[in-house]
């Protein structure tokens, strides 16, 4: 008999039934914040999860709408940002493989409180809160690993602010391009590109300020000779 995948469950068909595939779980034993997890914990978290894909600039939470599932990061990065009244963005992070995004709808019952969107082609594991819940309740390791993932989240965001508090706008958006030329940056000659191209609005949101802020901050960059700005790519220059 023929055998069937199904791509999005990860479960598989042929002449003994269903079966779930090793590659879900082995996506999920590849990822820091399942580390170390027993079999059983990681097939029940496989056999609950769904793989989705999303495309370059394509929404995968809007702010406002329920929530009820949240996604691990498999492959490529998402930017978190909260919209205002007047349509600005407010605030901005970058997350990237093996992060979690959406985590709030596990532990209250209220709309998104931010948006999220695909800087690049995305491969996500969709989990829903009551699947993760029963979870959490069954395997106390992996309670004290996701208290752990948030609490280290909730230090680097306090200590980021802490850092950055005291910079002027152009020194934060210098700090913020070296980060992205770590996490993502392709090397070119005479420095590393960061990618994807953002928008000087998606560095405001970033950095926590105006547009306007982010346009003079680049152009002294650029005179002080540390970013070239080319056709809508920001290269990161190499220092001396």
């Amino acid at each position: 008999m023929m055998t069937r995948v199904d791509v999005r469950t990860g479960w598989r068909y042929n002449s003994g039934g269903w079966t779930l595939t090793m590659d879900r779980v082995n996506l999920f034993r590849s990822l820091s914040l399942f580390e170390g997890l027993d079999s059983n914990t990681l097939e029940h978290l496989a056999a609950q999860s769904q793989e989705r894909r999303f495309r370059t600039g394509e929404t995968i939470i809007y702010q406002g709408e329920p929530g009820a599932n949240c996604y691990v990061i498999v492959r490529g990065r998402v930017r978190v940002f909260v919209t205002g009244e007047d349509g600005r963005e407010l605030a901005m992070r970058i997350f990237g493989p093996g992060e979690l995004v959406g985590e709030m709808a596990l532990f209250e019952d209220l709309p998104r409180s931010a948006n999220v969107e695909a800087l690049e082609a995305t491969q996500v594991l969709e989990l829903h809160r009551d699947a993760l819940i029963r979870c959490l309740q069954e395997s106390p390791k992996l309670a004290l690993s996701l208290l752990r993932y948030l609490s280290a989240r909730l230090r680097y965001t306090t200590e980021e602010s802490e850092g950055l508090a005291s910079l002027t706008v152009t020194e934060r958006l210098l700090r913020r391009l070296q980060r992205l030329a770590e996490w993502s940056g392709m090397p070119v000659p005479g420095g590393v590109r960061i990618v994807p191209p953002m928008t000087q609005q998606e560095l405001a949101a970033l950095v926590g300020t105006s547009r306007e802020s982010v346009n003079r901050a680049l152009v002294r960059l650029r005179q002080q000779g540390k970013v070239q700005l080319d056709n809508g790519w920001i290269v990161l220059l190499d220092e001396g």
